[in-house]
Order: structure tokens, then sequence, then C-alpha cells
């Protein structure tokens, strides 16, 4: 038996790559304390999104209370240092974490009614931890909901040409990273300059996704744009590439078949994926396009698409010290359902030094902006 003899050093090391889990009473088994590493929130115009994080999975109950009305979270076996942050963003008050026995929870007091959903993320690429998301969602009075369709029909009725511009990623899901950049960051950068840009010129209306730094399900991205009735849909992108030789803009239009190459197949997936990283409630999961026909007008949107993005490459070929890698196509959850002309823009490498310098660059960012304006400008001049 000498072979299986362990020194004390290995059987240590052995030891404490193990979990530690706890026997109960009645057979029961729970893993050892967890511990809340982190609590961060984001507010959008229509909910608060609260996001827990934790060093191990770990189950979770919620419940309601009213004076003051407030969404509690419990955490069982778990322990956390003990805070409160203000939110005050007209839909949640405050956040508060406290430890409990042997629980922690987790107070979410609102300012006013809403309803809510909460589920678990398991660790992802972009996000190395185990998660319990929360979206307080506002419950619309008649009131309000009687001023935003007064607003979407205002737009529709106004004969200007809407441009939704997407920009891509926000709040818990990050993008990609390099060099100092955070892909959600810049993607909002720029799309709010390329809506300077837009908003400059006779007729047109452009329209963000998001304002600001949240999470919007690709679905809804989708939804924004039809309820608005775009014209032209424009999604904002950056890319990133274990080399770091790899760079340049490449722009994409949709495909149902897939993508052309593999560089192309892992864009596309993981694009694809953002609504897993940022996390999406069960219930708001949506089918995707792909088993449904396509009729002929989502077609021409199609070949429309494909012209659009041809301008797009040709456009971004001028931004100075800048490389193309051309026009492809893939099967893009956020174009799918789209029935306007629409691409998908990936501006550069984060993960290249050259093009991180030019997405960092407020007149870097600028350029991008007004070169993709200027397509949009041949787009509609040619189409009429």
């Amino acid at each position: 038996m000498r072979g299986l003899a362990l020194s004390r050093r290995s059987f240590l090391t052995l030891v404490a790559g193990v979990p530690i889990w706890l026997a109960l009473p009645g057979g029961l088994v729970f893993a050892a304390t967890l511990r809340v590493r982190k609590l961060r929130h984001w507010s959008a115009p229509d909910h608060t999104r609260i996001v827990i994080e934790l060093d191990a999975a770990g189950r979770f109950e919620t419940r309601t209370y009213s004076e003051p009305d407030r969404v509690v979270i419990e955490i069982p076996n778990a322990r956390a240092d003990n805070f409160e942050i203000p939110v005050d963003d007209g839909l949640v008050r405050s956040l508060t974490v406290t430890t409990l026995g042997e629980s922690v929870l987790v107070r979410v007091v609102l300012a006013r009614a809403a309803d809510f959903a909460a589920f678990p993320l398991a660790p992802n690429a972009a996000s190395e931890q185990h998660r319990i998301v929360l979206d307080v969602r506002k419950r619309l009075t008649a009131a309000e909901t009687s001023a935003q369709e007064r607003e979407v029909e205002s737009v529709r009725q106004s004969g200007d040409v809407v441009v939704a511009i997407d920009a891509g990623h926000g709040g818990n899901d990050p993008g990609c990273l390099g060099h100092q950049l955070v892909e959600k960051e810049v993607t909002l950068a720029v799309a709010r300059r390329f809506a300077e840009a837009l908003g400059g010129r006779p007729r047109l209306r452009p329209l963000l996704t998001r304002q600001r730094d949240y999470f919007v399900p690709l679905g809804q991205r989708q939804k924004i744009a039809q309820n608005y009735g775009a014209t032209l849909f424009v999604s904002i992108h950056c890319n990133a590439a274990a080399s770091p030789t790899a760079r340049g803009s490449e722009v994409f239009f949709v495909s149902l078949q897939g993508a052309a190459d593999k560089a192309a197949k892992e864009l596309v997936d993981r694009e694809n994926a953002a609504d897993l990283v940022g996390g999406v409630a069960p219930q708001e999961v949506q089918t995707p396009l792909v088993d449904i026909l396509v009729n002929l007008k989502q077609n021409d949107a199609m070949r429309k698409s494909e012209r659009l993005g041809e301008l797009m490459v040709r456009r971004l070929e001028q931004v100075p010290g800048s490389e193309s890698r051309g026009l492809k196509q893939g099967p893009l959850a956020v174009l799918k359902s789209i029935t306007c002309p629409s691409v998908l823009v990936e501006l550069g490498f984060v993960t290249n030094k050259q093009d991180a310098r030019q997405l960092a660059d407020g007149a870097g960012q600028r350029r991008y902006a007004q070169q993709m304006a200027a397509a949009i400008d041949e787009y509609l001049s040619a189409t009429g």
C-alpha cells in the first residue's frame, strides 16, 4: 500500500480542494456558508436591475412587504458585511444588506408600485461568479401608459426617417475587454456621437435603444425599433481576438443559414450570447426567429441590409489609420426579427493596440460616427 500513502502537505492540499458540506438532521445536506461578494445596480427608464454576486451557487427566496413597500431576498447559509446603498432613481429608494442568523437579507425599498423577477445566473466567460439577479420593473399608471403611446405615435406620424442606434451590451454585460477598454462604454460613447451627427440632418431622427449603462435584452432592442417605426437599424459593437494583431472594422447583415468562416462564427456566437451574459428572466426568453419562415418583406429587408452594409464598409474604410475586414453575413439574434434594413458594425478590436487607441479617443469616436452618418446619407439618397 506504499503507493497510496499521502504526505501531510499533499493531504491538506487535497482536502482544501474539496467543498465542505454540512450534514443536517433528516438527511438534508447544504453547502457550507456562502459569501456575498458584491452588490451592484443599474437604472433603466423602465426598470432597475440589482445583481448580487456570490462566491458559489446558493438558494434564495423572495418575499414582499408593505409600509414601506419592499422586496426582500433571503439567502440561507450565507454571510456578508452589513451596508446600505442609496439608489433614489424614482423606482428604488435604497438597497440594504444584513446578516441575520445564518442568512443574508437583501432589502430593496421601493419608491412606487412595481413588479419583479428574480433568477440565478451561473458563471460565464464574461462574469466569473455566481449571481442572483433581481429586476424591479415599473408598474405604469394609466396616465404614464397613455403618455408613452402618445410619444410613440408622435414619432411615427412625424414623417421623419427614424434611425435606431443600438449601443451593444450594457449593465452587467460588459462585452469585450482589452487595453483598459470596456466594449459597453465605447459603444455607448460612439452611439451618442452617431446620434448627434444624425440629429443635425433635416428629417432624420436618431433613436437610441439604450441611453445609459444598463442591460437591454436582444429582443427588447428589436421591439424599441419596431415600436417607433424605425426605417434603419444600426447595432454598434467592438471586437476581440486572442491574437493582438487582429484589427479592423467589419460590418454584418443577417443570415438565417450560418456564418461563412470560423472567425465570423465565433463573433456571431459571442454576440448572440449577450442575453446569457446579461441575464434574461426565464419567462422573457423568446423563441429564436431561426425556426420561422422568412416572408417576402424580410427577404427584401435582407437585400437592402446588404446594400447598407456595403456603404458602411466603404465609409469606415475612410477613417484615418483604420483597416477594413469587409462585409460579412451571420445569424445575429439582434437583427433577426427586424424587418427594416439593419446592420451590425464591429468598429475595431479592443485587443489590438492601434484599434484601441482609436476607440478610446473622443476624436476617433467622432470620426467613426461621422462616417456611419455619411453612409446613412448615401443610402437614403440612393433609395429616395
